[in-house]
C-alpha cells in the first residue's frame, strides 16, 4: 500500500512540475511547489530534504531508492493561468483540504483543459499592445494602423508558423519580417515615425517572460536553467531584430 501511495506522490508532483514548466513558470517556483507537495505527503518539514531536481528540459523526483522517476519537457508555452491553478491546488493540499488522490485528479483536469483565452480576445490584446508600445516610443496616433496591423500579422504568423514548423528562432524571424513589411507599406501611406512603428510591430514577440524567468532562476541559484533561458531569450531577440533589419535592408537602404 505504501508503494502505491509513493507512486501517487511521484505522479502528482511530476505532473504539477510538468504543467508549470511547460506553461511559463520559473524553475525555482516549480521545484518549490513540488518539494512542498512531497514534504506534505511524507509528513516532514519543507526544506529539510531535497527530493527534486528541475531543469528547463527535465524533472527528476526521488523519494527513496525504489521511488525515482523522470519526465522530459519538450514543449514550453506561456499560460500563467495553468500555473496559478497548480499553485492553488498545491496550497489547498498543504493546508490539508485535499488528499493526494484528489490532487492528482485535479492536476489531470488542469493538464487536459486548454484554459486559454479565445483567439479574438488575444488578437485584440495584441493590437492594443502594439499600438501602446508604439505610442510610448514617441509615435503618434496617425501611426496606429501600421503598428497595430503589423503587430497582428506578426502574432498570427508566429502562431501558424510554430504549429507547422515548431522551430524556434526561424519562426520569430519570419514573423518579424512579414509583420515589418506590412507595417512599412502601411506607414508609407499613412504614418511618419517608422522606427516607432517597427518597435510596436514586434512587441508581441519580445521574450519578456523568458528574460524575467532567467533572472529569477539565477537569483535563486539555478544557474544552469537561468543561463539556458537567457541564451534562448537572446537568440529570440536576435531573430526578431534580424527580421526587422531585413525589412530595412530590402526597402529602405
Amino acid at each position: 500500500m505504501a508503494v502505491d501511495k509513493n507512486k501517487i506522490i511521484i505522479d502528482a508532483s511530476l505532473l504539477a512540475g510538468r504543467i508549470m514548466l511547460e506553461n511559463g513558470a520559473e524553475t525555482s517556483r516549480v521545484e518549490d511547489t513540488m518539494e512542498r507537495m512531497i514534504s506534505t505527503s511524507l509528513g516532514i518539514k519543507h526544506g529539510t530534504n531535497a527530493f527534486t531536481y528541475v531543469t528547463v528540459n527535465g524533472i527528476f523526483v526521488n523519494i527513496g531508492l525504489d521511488n525515482t522517476n523522470f519526465v522530459r519537457i519538450d514543449n514550453r508555452d506561456h499560460n500563467l493561468e495553468k500555473v496559478t491553478k497548480v499553485n492553488q491546488i498545491s496550497r489547498m493540499y498543504s493546508e490539508g483540504r485535499l488528499t493526494i488522490e484528489e490532487v492528482l485528479s485535479k492536476l489531470k483536469a488542469v493538464d487536459q483543459d486548454p484554459l486559454d483565452y479565445p483567439l479574438w480576445f488575444r488578437l485584440i490584446c495584441t493590437a492594443v499592445l502594439s499600438g501602446s508600445v508604439m505610442l510610448i516610443m514617441n509615435g503618434t496616433f496617425v501611426d496606429l494602423p501600421a503598428s497595430m496591423i503589423g503587430g497582428l500579422l506578426c502574432y498570427i504568423t508566429y502562431l501558424i508558423g510554430f504549429r507547422i514548423m515548431k522551430t524556434p528562432f526561424i519562426v520569430e524571424y519570419i514573423a518579424a519580417c512579414l509583420g515589418g513589411i506590412v507595417a512599412y507599406y502601411i506607414n508609407s501611406i499613412m504614418g511618419s515615425h517608422l522606427n516607432s512603428v517597427m518597435i510596436g510591430t514586434v512587441a508581441p514577440l519580445v521574450p519578456g517572460i523568458a528574460m524575467t524567468n532567467a533572472i529569477r532562476d539565477m537569483m535563486a541559484k539555478h544557474y544552469l536553467s537561468g543561463t539556458i533561458r537567457l541564451v534562448e531569450a537572446v537568440f529570440i531577440a536576435g531573430a526578431i531584430g534580424t527580421g526587422i533589419a531585413t525589412v530595412y535592408y530590402l526597402f529602405i537602404n
